[in-house]
């Protein structure tokens, strides 16, 4: 594998680079539109920095991770595959669906593979739980309480043009894809309400109610509100009511809480990092030619349920099954 980085907007761009980097895989450069972001993250990386997005799309390079904000992902994975690239996009997939099943089009007439980053999947105790679960120990699921909150991340993360939607886009999209993963769970209703703070457009809580078709019920707890010293980015918690009783799964993995003193409270994690674990999959199966881990009908699968929670939360009512597909042809988005 050669690798473009395209966009560093995002946090994890860095932590996929390494990641890359500890893989021996070669990172033939870096293009950001933001010149200035882009240099600072070439030479602290020690890149390549082009300063345009032909020239980085015309070298030897057959994979590219997309890292840039959320409303480029769109144009950067349409200008790949007409490369023939293969795809790595960090979450969200797209803005709308529209533009995901383009995406999802492009990738296929060009014969390459487009992987959404769902590092959740990859976290070891949610790779337990599914293998638990496919036992049939659990027996019938009555409920899922959910959270998957996290810091607010500032930036570009609160620009509406730039992220499409606040924190109901950035952490509802693990657990909506949990749900179908882990249980094969369809949505038959979603209610979704948040609260931003005054003068913004950028929602900073939300919280998410589905009901499934076999009757099952999610509430998800998708807020910005973990502090600025919490260890990580945020939390991911499931507490699962079933015919077995109650299961907690913290996914983010088995950990020892530690604290050096007042001001220091740090996770030490004994279990294989999920990110690692993803991007380890992934470039096994660009290499092997493998079918995609987390493809693009699992991104799509997202911005569907993300669309109509923002429909909801607009409307102020729950949206039902029966809509779905209605609602969904009019190519609605967050915004």
């Amino acid at each position: 594998m050669k690798l473009g980085i395209i966009g560093c907007a995002h946090m994890q761009a860095k932590i996929y680079a390494n990641i890359f980097k500890q893989e021996n895989v070669e990172i033939v450069g870096i293009f950001d539109q933001n010149l200035l972001r882009g240099n600072q993250f070439a030479k602290e990386m020690g890149l390549t920095f082009f300063k345009s997005l032909d020239k980085i799309l015309a070298t030897s390079i057959d994979t590219v991770l997309i890292c840039s904000e959320n409303s480029l992902h769109y144009d950067y994975a349409l200008a790949a595959s007409i490369h023939k690239k293969n795809i790595i996009v960090e979450k969200p997939l797209a803005l709308t669906v529209k533009a995901a099943l383009h995406m999802m089009v492009a990738c296929q007439e060009a014969r390459v593979k487009l992987l959404v980053a769902h590092p959740i999947r990859f976290s070891q105790t949610i790779i337990d739980l599914k293998e638990h679960f496919q036992t049939g120990k659990f027996g019938e699921i009555y409920a899922l309480n959910c959270t998957n909150r996290g810091k607010n991340p500032g930036g570009w993360f609160l620009d509406k043009e730039l992220a499409g939607g606040g924190a109901i886009l950035d952490h509802m999209v693990h657990l909506v894809d949990l749900s179908r993963w882990l249980f094969d769970f369809e949505i038959a209703s979603i209610l979704a309400r948040a609260q931003k703070q005054e003068g913004s457009d950028i929602e900073d809580s939300g919280l998410i109610n589905i009901t499934f078709t076999n009757g099952a019920m999610l509430s998800l707890d998708t807020s910005w509100n973990r502090p600025l010293n919490y260890p990580v980015w945020g939390d991911v918690y499931l507490e699962i009511i079933s015919e077995s009783g109650f299961t907690f799964i913290d996914a983010i993995g088995r950990k020892i809480n530690y604290y050096a003193d007042n001001q220091i409270h740090n996770f030490l994690n004994y279990e294989k990092d999920m990110d690692e674990r993803m991007i380890q999959t992934f470039i096994a199966t660009i290499d092997q030619d493998l079918p995609e881990p987390v493809s693009g009908a699992d991104g799509l699968y997202t911005i569907q349920i993300a669309t109509l929670a923002y429909l909801s939360l607009k409307q102020n009512r729950v949206i039902h099954r029966h809509e779905f597909d209605e609602l969904l042809r009019q190519n609605i988005s967050y915004n």
